[in-house]
């Protein structure tokens, strides 16, 4: 059965809010000190945290004010480096973060199901099987006044499978700019979508890299094979929260590093490591897409009220959100990456 999260649920423990920083000024800061603790400046840092340079400063001055003791030390030729607080306070943070994530993440769900349950039956539904995305709760909340937007996760052959056979009404999967993801995701669209039947839609792009535990010196695929690095595969099947749970066993010391999300990392003030962009596509057919319910959908992806809530996932893109794209054209950039691989 569908998955209801129609309604967004923020059950994020702000436990530095209890000291007396504001939520979002608490997450901020934790986010800046995150970056801080492998970036070479504040300025990089704070471009990394999706911060000015200016209100960077002013959370390291109101944090240190309100917890009693400094967070960052500058040194003239040195930039800016965490002090031994900082680094507990991150240390906390993600013990926090990774103790009560799995918990929060259930419980946010069963509320979103039972408040869904209480929602209008007259708003029209849209049923999207999807492979996991942090931007498709933000999707769902917004669309919910005019949109019944119906979620279930699944891998992106079965979601692509799905919308053939007429099980859902969209579907929502990645492609990786780089090899053999990329040559995956092509054989499947080839495989289960008709270019005169159905369209893409642009939803979103995100970075894809390596989630590090900071004080762990990983800066590329090589280092993953280092004796002592712990490495965390990411879970197989359906899992509505995959990149949160990487995150979360890396942040508990379960693991050093894994695969995910910038967002995912950047949640749990960890390091990341880029490694490739992926597109993330809806799929739909086109004569869906000319019906009200979709057009509805589709103004909320294009929507400056979409744009402002992703806007608070790091690595994220909304540049191409909303624009169409034929099936042709889209196998005709993956087609690249397939070549240069028969030519590696």
């Amino acid at each position: 059965m569908p998955v209801h999260i129609g309604l967004d649920v923020d059950l994020d423990p702000h436990w530095l809010s209890a000291q007396g920083l504001p939520p979002r000024h608490g997450r901020e800061l934790l986010r800046l000190l995150g970056a801080l603790s492998g970036a070479a400046s504040l300025r990089e840092a704070a471009r990394v945290a999706g911060l000015s340079y200016r209100h960077a400063w002013g959370l390291l001055g109101a944090g240190a004010r309100t917890l009693g003791e400094p967070l960052v030390d500058m040194q003239r030729g040195r930039g800016a480096r965490l002090t031994a607080f900082g680094r507990k306070l991150l240390d906390a943070d993600a013990h926090v973060r990774a103790t009560l994530g799995s918990h929060l993440e259930r419980l946010r769900r069963e509320v979103r199901s039972m408040l869904g349950e209480g929602l209008s039956p007259q708003r029209p539904a849209i049923r999207l099987r999807a492979s996991h995305d942090l931007a498709l709760p933000l999707l769902a909340r917004l669309s919910a006044p005019r949109v019944d937007l119906q979620v279930s996760f699944h891998g992106a052959d079965e979601c692509l499978a799905g919308l053939a056979r007429g099980e859902c009404d969209l579907a929502g999967f990645h492609v990786a700019n780089a090899l053999p993801r990329a040559a995956a995701a092509a054989a499947a669209v080839g495989r289960w979508l008709d270019p005169k039947k159905h369209q893409l839609v642009h939803f979103v792009a995100r970075e894809q890299g390596i989630i590090v535990r900071p004080g762990i010196r990983v800066r590329g695929i090589h280092d993953l094979a280092r004796p002592g690095v712990r490495f965390l595969n990411r879970p197989t099947g359906p899992h509505e929260d995959v990149d949160l749970a990487v995150a979360a066993a890396v942040a508990d010391g379960r693991a050093d590093a894994g695969f995910g999300l910038r967002a995912a990392a950047a949640r749990f003030s960890l390091e990341f490591v880029p490694l490739a962009t992926e597109r993330y596509y809806l799929a739909a057919s086109r004569r869906s897409l000319r019906e009200t319910p979709f057009q509805a959908l589709l103004a909320t992806v294009r929507s400056r009220e979409f744009a402002a809530a992703v806007a608070g996932l790091p690595g994220y893109d909304i540049a191409m959100a909303g624009t169409r794209e034929t099936l042709t054209a889209a196998l005709a950039w993956l087609q690249p990456h397939q070549s240069r691989r028969k030519h590696a």
